[in-house]
Formats: C-alpha cells, sequence, structure tokens
C-alpha cells in the first residue's frame, strides 16, 4: 500500500498554526531583546565572559562588537576558487566493498572573465584503503558513515590548495579568494581510540594545508548559509552566568531574565539588525579560555581562525578565515568579494555565492549517477567472470 500523504495533512497544518502563533512571534521579540543586550556590551564586557569555563563553545570579539561595517566596492577584476564534493558510501547490500569520493574545483576570474572546472574522483576499494589501521587502536577504522564524511571534507580542502598552487602559476595583479563551504577544521565525529588517531591526524593534515595558503598569501573563506552556530548568544549568556553553573542551562533551575529570551537563538537572529552588505565585527571562537582547543597537541602553527557574519539580502551568513588575512589588511577585499559574489544578477541563487553554486553543481553525485557507478561496477565484474548479485533485501528494493 503506497504512502498516503493525506493522512499527514491535518499534522503539517498544526506545524504550520504552531510556528505563526509561537514560534515566530516569539523568535523576533526575544532577537530584538538579544540585539539591544548585544549592541549595550562592550569589547571589554565581551571579552571577559569568554574566557569563563563554560561548557559551550564562546566568542571573543576582536572588534568593537556593536560597529557594523560596510562594505567598499569590489575589485574591478578579480579570482575566485571554490571547491565541494561529495561521495558513495559503502553499501552493505553490495558484496564489492568500494567508497567513491569526488571534488570538484570551479574557477571564475573577471575583467577579463574566464571560467574553468576540475574534477577529481578517488575509489577506495583496497583492504588496506578501506580499514585505516593506527599505532593507538587494536581494531582497525572502516572507512565508512562518519570517516567518509571527513575524508570528504579534507580532500574538499586539498583540492582547493592544489588548485590555489597552480593558478598561482599564471601570474596575475588580480586578487585571488579561495571559497569553501565546510568549516575550515573538520572535527571527525566518530568515537573510540581507533576514531581519536583518526580526528588527530586529519586535523594535523587539515592545519598543515591551512598553512600553505597564508605563505601563498591567499586568502581562504568558508561560508555557511543559514548558520546554526550560537557562539556569540553563548558569549551573552556567560556574561552573567555564575561560573559554577558554566552556561549549562538545563540544569539551571533559576534563570535570569536575559537568560529566557536568549536560549532558544542562534547568531543569525542575534545578527540579523546588519542591513544588506554589512558585516559584522570579528570573533575568535574560544573553549574554556583555550583559543586553540581544536588544535591536536604539539602543533606549531595556529591559523587562529576567526568568524564574521554577513547580511547577503535574503539571509545572514556566517564567514570563517584565518586571522592573518585581516591583519594583512585583505579583510576589506574579502568582505567585498564574497559580498559580490552574493548578489543579484551575479550568483544562481540570490544570497550564496556563484563560485561555492558552480562548484557545488559540478561535485553532485544523482542518483542516476550512483546507479551507474555500481553497474559499471557489476558489468566489470562479469568480464571477469565474477557475478556477484547484491542482496535479497536490495532485489527487493529494486
Amino acid at each position: 500500500m503506497p504512502f498516503d500523504i493525506a493522512r499527514l495533512m491535518p499534522a503539517i497544518e498544526d506545524l504550520a498554526s504552531y510556528y505563526a502563533s509561537e514560534v515566530v512571534p516569539d523568535l523576533h521579540a526575544c532577537s530584538e531583546e538579544a540585539q539591544k543586550l548585544f549592541q549595550a556590551s562592550s569589547q571589554e564586557m565581551l571579552q571577559e565572559a569568554s574566557q569563563k569555563p563554560a561548557l559551550r563553545v564562546l566568542a571573543m570579539p576582536l572588534e568593537e562588537p556593536a560597529r557594523n561595517f560596510s562594505p567598499s566596492p569590489p575589485p574591478p577584476g578579480y579570482r575566485v576558487l571554490a571547491s565541494d564534493g561529495s561521495s558513495v558510501d559503502m553499501d552493505p547490500h553490495f558484496p564489492a566493498r568500494y567508497v567513491l569520493l569526488h571534488t570538484a574545483l570551479a574557477g571564475l576570474a573577471y575583467t577579463p572573465p574566464a571560467y574553468w572546472t576540475e574534477h577529481i574522483p578517488r575509489l577506495f576499494f583496497r583492504r588496506q584503503e578501506l580499514e585505516l589501521a593506527y599505532p593507538e587502536s587494536v581494531e582497525p577504522v572502516e572507512v565508512e558513515g562518519p570517516v567518509v564524511t571527513t575524508l570528504r571534507a579534507y580532500e574538499e580542502l586539498q583540492a582547493l590548495s592544489e588548485g590555489v598552487a597552480r593558478v598561482l602559476q599564471n601570474p596575475d595583479e588580480r586578487p585571488i579568494l579561495a571559497m569553501m563551504d565546510a568549516v575550515i577544521l573538520w572535527t571527525h565525529h566518530g568515537s573510540g581510540p581507533g576514531h581519536d588517531a583518526l580526528r588527530e591526524d586529519y586535523l594535523r593534515r587539515s592545519v598543515e594545508l591551512v598553512r600553505r595558503f597564508e605563505e601563498r598569501g591567499v586568502p581562504l573563506v568558508s561560508f555557511t548559509s543559514m548558520p546554526r552556530h550560537r557562539e556569540v548568544v553563548s558569549t551573552l549568556l556567560a556574561m552573567g552566568c555564575p561560573e559554577e553553573r558554566k552556561t549549562a542551562c538545563s540544569d539551571c533551575h533559576k534563570p535570569r531574565p536575559e537568560c529566557l529570551f536568549l536560549q532558544g537563538l542562534q547568531d543569525r537572529h542575534l545578527f540579523s539588525f546588519l542591513k544588506e552588505g554589512e558585516r559584522s565585527a570579528l570573533f575568535r571562537p574560544i573553549y574554556r579560555g583555550d583559543p586553540t582547543w581544536r588544535l591536536p597537541p604539539g602543533v606549531g602553527y595556529d591559523p587562529q581562525l576567526v568568524f564574521f557574519y554577513l547580511h547577503t539580502g535574503p539571509e545572514v551568513a556566517r564567514v570563517e578565515m584565518p586571522y592573518w588575512v585581516a591583519l594583512s589588511g585583505l579583510l576589506p577585499t574579502v568582505h567585498a568579494i564574497v559580498l559580490d559574489q552574493c548578489r543579484p544578477r551575479r550568483a544562481e541563487t540570490v544570497g550564496y555565492p556563484l563560485a561555492l553554486s558552480l562548484a557545488h553543481r559540478e561535485a553532485v553525485l544523482t542518483t542516476r549517477d550512483r546507479q551507474f557507478i555500481q553497474w559499471m561496477v557489476e558489468e566489470a565484474l562479469a568480464r571477469r567472470g565474477i557475478y556477484l548479485p547484491p542482496s535479497a533485501k536490495a532485489e527487493m528494493k529494486a
């Protein structure tokens, strides 16, 4: 019997009514109160709060927090290189074990105009490729689930680094910007000794790749659409929270009035007061007073990742970069190029950078692509006299 979508309609109507009557009005009211609190808080107050031993990641302001920064005109000619990736994870119902990582680069240049793409597929199928061994772990780590996600994030950063190196082989006075839509230092989410070792290994590799951008003088930014981060909101919560509570709001039985309107907010709600094109102050994430908490022990280079919020028109996005970009005086150029990539008649989707849109389009693997890849594997095996039919459950779903 097919799914009866009509039976779901009453619940969908209830959902819409709930949002219209409770969620949206409450969100607007809480955002206004939070913005008043934020704009009344000095840089020194937020810096002090960010040092607290809270259970949440906080944000240390590096500029006056209540100030809005207007964009400069974009350079008449510039270059952007963006990366994105997709993957085919292990199929438990297909006997031949493999994982595919597909990374795409999209390059744009203006005055004179140019566009180029590059595709980088990697197929993992050997035992040593699908089972990563680390001295710290008795059992190998299977390349599936969160491990595939971590490898994909690293491949995107590596492809972007190598792409920038090739672009720089052609001398050009136009500024260049490297963009990605994943966090710059991806944190692996698996658990266990092997996963811990993998997390540290790939963080070290990623830090080395980020260092190369600074050596080449090319700004690297991460753009997040509709971000769910709460570092700045959490810092406002920490300002009046007793240190023994550590902003553990779920365990607090006597919340302060400001806690009640801050708890349900995200940073993008807080910065909705920005005018179109404006960016917020720079902030650096900090955890329990340590801004380097994400780095593995003994790493000599600290990229000092910072972020700001940008009103792109349709939404408030989050832009992350290494701090050297700001210290080198390149922040106005980065602000202008990112905004220019998001503007109408430039972007495919207004509010989202064109270069990232093109990289995503090149990287995505459709359902048809995935089916075709499996058919090619089956056909290649069959030509060698090997027939590996999928499981009975997979046949049932076909």
